[in-house]
């Protein structure tokens, strides 16, 4: 088994009040290149499916608006309990764990594995909603170094992540693949400072492919809020 990551949960900050500023950037199929700020801000607790959860805003997530997710965790790790603005097919999927606790390096960890899930789109056009297999797992690979606007980050633990959405087409029983790569980039006591995601959605019928890459670099972040007295 792989090197324990020590205190995991430190790099992982979700104190309320804590907000990061993101240098995002948004590249299609032929290299169009649009960039935006996003500022992501830990704003309290709710209530989701029976638990207490962390509600994460985003101002402008991939360079598409507001965004809110929601998160648990204890001892035993993170879970994803969706978010807002959300998809048919994502809330078939959550919850679901994000990270389990502890970690160690290159042991992969299965975040989802469902078998036929609605996707909630006719993407051959005859009239059937398409199914699909999801499978997704996340890998501490190790540590890096990391330089991005906010500074130099010794030590950033990279969590690659891999999301297969695999569909039967159900005219002519075609199986096609979608992709949705990422790589992050954590830094114990700051958080996230580099994230680039890569989705990739094969051709269907007289769709073309697309794929799109969005990259973000910290610029700024808040120390971890002082506690009131």
């Amino acid at each position: 088994a792989g090197e324990l990551v020590a205190d995991i949960a430190d790099y992982f900050p979700d104190e309320t009040g804590r907000t990061w500023t993101y240098q995002g950037s948004v590249a299609d199929e032929v290299q169009r290149i649009s960039t935006y700020t996003n500022t992501a801000t830990v704003e309290g607790t709710t209530q989701k499916n029976g638990l207490e959860v962390k509600v994460f805003t985003e101002t402008n997530q991939a360079n598409q608006g507001h965004a809110e997710r929601y998160f648990s965790r204890d001892e035993n790790g993170i879970v994803y309990h969706g978010g807002k603005p959300s998809t048919p097919f994502e809330g078939r999927l959550t919850p679901y764990p994000l990270l389990h606790f502890p970690m160690r390096l290159q042991q992969p960890f299965i975040q989802v594995q469902k078998t036929g899930v609605p996707f909630g789109r006719d993407l051959d056009q005859d009239g059937i909603e398409e199914m699909a297999d999801v499978t997704a797992s996340v890998t501490a690979e190790g540590f890096e170094t990391i330089s991005v606007p906010a500074g130099l980050f010794k030590d950033a633990l990279k969590i690659n992540g891999m999301m297969v959405i695999r569909l039967m087409l159900s005219g002519g029983g075609e199986q096609i693949e979608l992709l949705d790569k990422t790589s992050n980039w954590f830094v114990s006591g700051v958080g996230m400072v580099k994230g680039i995601e890569s989705i990739e959605f094969p051709a269907v019928g007289s769709l073309p492919p697309t794929a799109t890459v969005i990259s973000e670099q910290l610029s700024d972040y808040s120390e971890r809020p002082k506690s009131r007295q």
